[in-house]
């Protein structure tokens, strides 16, 4: 409590921003504030900690170890902070300009994120909203320093830092061309089995859950094109016969589109349930408890799990 009784808090900030950006110009342009001041608090804060915190190279300012040490914590304190002043104020829907970030994965984008869209901007005509990609073992951190308000993603293994909401499942579909040879309406396991199939997935190998359901079951099928997205492997659906499965409601929307044939998947998968996380420091955070709850009834069952 001595040392931060002598602290200026407003030099983290600046550290933060200098980290975050590599430099101090853009510092400067995050933070609204002048070149030359920046350059003051660096100075400060270098003689606080009796380091150089950032180095010169090129163009940019890299971190020194110590820089790099303190870097996580300063966040989360910084979060931390946001969060209790935010707790502490109204949070007016017709005026906030806040941004909210949701970490989604590039799969789950096209379902997921124009439906929020429509529904928060109503609300709040004047918030900002951000898909953010993010990699699973970066998660908490990105939660608990601001990278992230919110994410949605499978079931991930439990974190006490982390609360969850369960959002549900949905079954697959399979997608055929209009005039396939041989599905009209309705595929069998056998001829589902005998055609060519896509995945789509940003992994760069590994088995889908159809996959795996067939290997229990003692059985395989030629996925003859792997890419990452599946407005993609819509496209290939539509200029071959070969077949491609997704949930269903990602299906219902590119099917409005480029209309083909759904039919049911011709084999038992137990779908993967979806979940909304948000670390526990933002727990009060009245912002982000509002679009929660538009979140959990836009996508989500009925209770937390």
């Amino acid at each position: 409590m001595r040392h931060l009784a002598r602290f200026d808090l407003n030099l983290l900030r600046i550290f933060d921003a200098i980290f975050a950006k590599g430099g101090v110009s853009a510092a400067a342009r995050h933070l609204n504030l002048s070149q030359p001041a920046i350059s003051h608090a660096l100075a400060r804060l270098r003689t606080q900690f009796d380091d150089p915190l950032f180095v010169r190279q090129g163009n940019r300012l890299v971190p020194t170890s110590a820089a790099r040490a303190i870097a996580g914590p300063v966040r989360e304190a910084l979060r931390a902070l946001d969060v209790a002043l935010d707790a502490a104020t109204a949070f007016d829907l017709a005026q906030t300009t806040r941004e909210f970030r949701i970490g989604v994965r590039l799969s789950g984008e096209m379902p997921r994120f124009s439906s929020l869209v429509a529904r928060v901007r109503g609300e709040a005509p004047h918030v900002a909203l951000a898909s953010v990609t993010f990699r699973r073992r970066d998660l908490v951190a990105m939660l608990a320093n601001g990278d992230l308000d919110l994410a949605l993603d499978v079931e991930l293994p439990a974190d006490d830092r982390l609360c969850r909401h369960y959002l549900g499942a949905e079954p697959l579909v399979v997608v055929a061309r209009k005039g396939h040879p041989r599905v009209d309406g309705a595929i069998d396991l056998d001829t589902y089995l005998a055609l060519d199939h896509i995945i789509a997935t940003a992994r760069p190998y590994g088995p889908g859950i159809e996959d795996m359901a067939l290997d229990r079951m003692g059985l395989t099928r030629r996925v003859a094109v792997r890419c990452q997205h599946a407005i993609t492997a819509w496209q290939i659906v539509a200029a071959s016969d070969m077949l491609f499965a997704l949930p269903k409601s990602h299906a219902a929307i590119l099917d409005a589109m480029w209309p083909m044939q759904l039919v049911e998947l011709p084999l038992p998968v137990e779908p993967g349930g979806s979940y909304l996380y948000w670390h526990q420091a933002a727990q009060a955070d009245p912002g982000l408890g509002w679009l929660r709850g538009i979140i959990i009834e836009e996508l989500g069952g009925p209770s937390p799990r």
